[in-house]
């Protein structure tokens, strides 16, 4: 895709979406970006790039704002995402199909070509085998994961039946600062809970369970750098016809030695207790990325001491 096209970026005040929005305009892409604000911040948006408050759900709204803007590409990261909450309010979280459908939608009746969503390794459920590809079954065990599975099948159809390609990215554990100075305050995962306790706004990490079977006995999973996420869907705005990919490091992290790296380089004893496993938790899960390799020329560069460097810097 040529540099110069513009671009439709839905939930680009987020965590993950402000900092694509920060590369897309550093590489001359002409980017708009909607966002209802329910958690994203207009701050992060760069200047550069345009700017409207709109969620995404209004479909008549949405379809007035693309009218007349003739975009080449979507890159949709609006959405709801906590796995447990999402098994609490299923109302809520339909929330994210239906706007897939939204979008979808109208981009058939404005000729919008191409979408790249941001899909989630909670797609494969319980893994059957670790790293996984994306050959993996899909058995969501959470409404979370079923919604983002729903979203890739609709862009299936819409392929089959209006020759919309689509990227699909299967994040896995997303962590680290793009130069925004930002960490997600809405993350439930290690990273943001562990500068919790550093910040003192939690007077210990909880970490459930400690007889797992991998190398110290905590779950392992598959960290990957917010800007190496970041250049991959610059890559996917690039590549021809439609496919899925997992977005990982192919390595594992255990929940001690992201703690102990964080002790490291905070050089602070961080308060911690163990306790029970939570249910559906698997002793590991690490992504097969070697098809983003292959076919997106992509692989994460930056390793957890990258990571948990960045995220220091952020909330200092």
């Amino acid at each position: 895709m040529k540099k110069k096209e513009k671009i439709l970026v839905t939930g680009g005040a987020g965590y993950i979406g402000s900092a694509c929005v920060k590369d897309l305009c550093r590489k001359g892409y002409q980017v708009e970006v909607v966002d209802n604000l329910s958690k994203g911040r207009r701050e992060l948006v760069d200047k550069k790039a345009g700017f409207i408050k709109l969620d995404i759900l209004d479909l008549e709204k949405l379809k007035n704002f693309i009218k007349e803007k003739n975009f080449d590409a979507v890159i949709h990261f609006a959405s709801h995402k906590d796995a447990g909450a999402s098994m609490e309010d299923a109302p809520l979280y339909s929330e994210n199909i239906r706007a897939m459908i939204n979008l979808l939608d109208s981009m058939v009746e404005h000729s919008i070509a191409k979408i790249i969503f941001s899909s989630s390794a909670a797609v494969y459920g319980d893994p059957q085998y670790s790293p996984a590809d994306e050959n993996h079954p899909l058995k969501p065990i959470n409404y979370y994961g079923y919604t983002k599975m729903a979203c890739e099948q609709l862009m299936q159809w819409y392929k089959l039946i209006h020759g919309i390609e689509f990227v699909s990215l299967r994040y896995f554990n997303v962590a680290g600062d793009h130069g925004l100075g930002y960490l997600d305050p809405y993350a439930k995962n290690l990273f943001p809970i562990i500068q919790d306790v550093l910040s003192g706004k939690r007077e210990e990490l909880q970490i459930y369970g400690d007889d797992y079977e991998t190398r110290d006995g905590t779950g392992v999973r598959d960290y990957i750098h917010l800007s190496d996420l970041v250049e991959a869907h610059l890559k996917a705005l690039e590549l021809e016809g439609s496919d899925v990919f997992n977005l990982g490091t192919k390595e594992g992290q255990s929940v001690l030695e992201v703690v102990r790296e964080f002790e490291k380089q905070s050089g602070k004893k961080i308060p911690r207790k163990f306790v029970p496993r939570r249910k559906g938790d698997p002793a590991e899960l690490i992504a097969d990325s070697s098809k983003a390799a292959k076919k997106l020329r992509w692989s994460a560069r930056r390793g957890l001491a990258e990571m948990v460097e960045s995220t220091l810097r952020a909330s200092s």
